[in-house]
C-alpha cells in the first residue's frame, strides 16, 4: 500500500509541476500588472518567468514527461527518462534520476574534497532500447558505490538489496563493538612522536646510503 501511495504522489508531483510550468508566463504577467503596473513590460515578465522556470526545473529532474509527448515519441523515452538526448555526448539509452545517499563517499584514498563530489551509494534505472528489433530491449539497475558502478539485472539488484539488509545488522554489531573498544583509546605524546619520526628518517637515510654503497661496489666489481 505504501509503494502505491508513494508512486501516486510522485506522479502527481510531476503532473502538477508540468501545469505550473505551462501557467507560469501568464501568472507572472498578471501578477506584475496587478502589483507593479509601473514596472510591467512583457519582456520583463518573460524574463522573470524564465528565471522561475529554470529554478523550478533545477529543483526537479527534467523528465521526458515534462518535456512532452513529442519529445517522448521522438526519442523513445519512458516518462521518467532524464537524459537530454539532444546534447552532443548524450547516450541513446534512458535513465531515471538517481536516488543517492546524503552521505558522501568515504574512500580513504581520496581527499575530503574529492569524496564530497560523490555519493556513498547511488542507484538508477536504465533502459537500453536502441534498435530493439535487432538488439532487443534491456532493463538494468546501475548501482554506484563510490567511484565504482555495478550494472545489474533487476533480479541481481534484488540479491544485492537483500544482502545490504542483512549486512546492516552485522555492521551495526561491528560498530557497537568498536564503540566499546574505543573507550580505551587515547592521544599519543607529540614529543615522543616527533623523536620517533626523526629516528625513522635517520634509519632510512642510513639504509639508503648502505644500499647505494653496495650497488656501487657491485658495479665496480663487474667493471673490473
Amino acid at each position: 500500500m505504501h509503494r502505491i501511495s508513494q508512486a501516486s504522489t510522485e506522479t502527481s508531483t510531476r503532473l502538477d509541476l508540468h501545469r505550473v510550468l505551462d501557467a507560469l508566463p501568464d501568472a507572472v504577467a498578471t501578477a506584475m500588472q496587478a502589483v507593479f503596473p509601473d514596472r510591467y513590460t512583457p519582456e520583463l515578465a518573460e524574463q522573470i518567468a524564465s528565471d522561475a522556470r529554470a529554478r523550478l526545473l533545477g529543483a526537479y529532474p527534467v523528465t521526458a514527461e515534462l518535456r512532452g509527448a513529442e519529445w517522448m515519441a521522438r526519442w523513445g523515452c519512458p516518462p521518467w527518462c532524464v537524459n537530454d538526448h539532444t546534447a552532443p555526448t548524450s547516450p541513446d539509452w534512458h535513465t531515471s534520476a538517481p536516488v543517492e545517499t546524503a552521505l558522501r563517499n568515504i574512500d580513504s584514498a581520496h581527499t575530503d574534497r574529492e569524496n564530497a563530489q560523490i555519493p556513498f551509494l547511488a542507484a538508477r534505472t536504465v533502459v537500453v532500447n536502441d534498435k530493439p528489433q535487432a538488439y532487443g530491449r534491456e532493463t538494468r539497475v546501475w548501482l554506484d558505490f563510490g567511484t565504482a558502478t555495478g550494472e545489474l539485472s533487476p533480479a541481481e539488484a534484488r540479491v544485492v538489496l537483500d544482502a545490504l539488509r542483512r549486512f546492516t545488522t552485522d555492521f551495526e554489531s561491528v560498530v557497537e563493538r568498536a564503540a566499546r573498544i574505543a573507550e580505551d583509546d587515547f592521544e599519543g605524546d607529540p614529543e615522543i612522536a616527533r623523536l620517533d619520526r626523526e629516528a625513522e628518517d635517520r634509519r632510512i637515510v642510513t639504509r639508503t646510503a648502505e644500499l647505494k654503497a653496495e650497488a656501487d661496489a657491485l658495479l665496480a666489481g663487474e667493471r673490473a
